[in-house]
């Protein structure tokens, strides 16, 4: 009997002392809970996008709550949520300004050429592998919708081969734009200001072979422009939309009609 009770004495003895060490552990490092920000992250949508610029809705609580945030990075959550976390902080509602994604390319079906007779797997990352995808031009939209599949918000859908995005569906999540191995995607004001809508890198007489929208450097658009805000860039014309008035008179000389006005109301599904 004697025999039995030792080792059950010794484990029990073990498991009594482990459970203290546990307890006065918890005691020493008990980090107190700041009850601001766990009210900002209860505020926040959680989808951990990385929109606001830190590390998910707990980095961007915790940035708030240090005061080294506003209240108007979460483009997600909308106005409700501006309000909520303006509430919490005690500030006013900051005004935001509407932005939403736009892919920068405009080569349908119609106006580009494919060229080979493409076989492979159906995802536009493992078809830029491939020669840089199966369209004649390598910077353009491939049109497998890896980006709409990533869109919480059916924002994104794929239109005549080319993705396109309903900017009043669009909450700036920024998944499109990981999901695009092209880099076409950006996030530009939703509205007052023009955009180019080619990523084309060749210079103007390669993109007119390819291309019937694609933007051939011709500089009238740079010319036009009465702000100064549009300037080449790597072989393709590039509007900065802090100075751009919206005045359209781009759009108006722009002989292959590759700059657009945002919004830009195009059907999407």
């Amino acid at each position: 009997m004697t025999e039995i009770m030792i080792p059950i004495g010794i484990v029990s003895a073990m498991g009594l002392i482990a459970g203290v060490i546990l307890s006065l552990a918890t005691i020493i490092f008990h980090k107190p809970v700041d009850e601001k920000e766990e009210a900002l992250r209860e505020a926040l949508p959680g989808i951990n996008c990385g929109a606001c610029g830190f590390s998910g809705c707990d980095g961007y609580a915790k940035a708030m709550a240090e005061g080294n945030a506003g209240a108007t990075n979460c483009t997600p959550g909308g106005a409700t949520t501006r309000q909520a976390l303006s509430e919490i902080l005690g500030v006013e509602v900051g005004e935001v300004e509407k932005v939403a994604a736009f892919v920068r390319c405009n080569g349908t079906c119609e106006f580009t050429n494919s060229k080979m007779d493409y076989a492979g797997t159906t995802t536009c990352y493992g078809a830029n592998q491939l020669f840089g995808g199966p369209q004649d031009c390598r910077f353009g939209c491939m049109g497998f919708g890896d980006c709409e599949a990533v869109c919480e918000y059916d924002a994104l859908h794929i239109v005549d081969g080319v993705a396109k995005v309903d900017p009043d569906k669009c909450v700036g999540c920024l998944k499109c734009i990981t999901a695009c191995p092209k880099n076409l995607i950006k996030m530009l004001p939703a509205e007052n200001t023009s955009i180019v809508a080619c990523s084309n890198q060749d210079k103007g007489g390669g993109v007119r072979k390819i291309c019937h929208v694609g933007c051939i450097t011709c500089n009238r658009c740079v010319k036009a422009c009465p702000q100064k805000a549009i300037k080449i860039e790597n072989n393709v014309a590039v509007i900065d939309p802090d100075l751009c008035i919206d005045c359209g008179d781009c759009v108006e000389v722009c002989p292959q009609n590759c700059i657009l006005k945002m919004p830009v109301k195009e059907k999407v599904s």
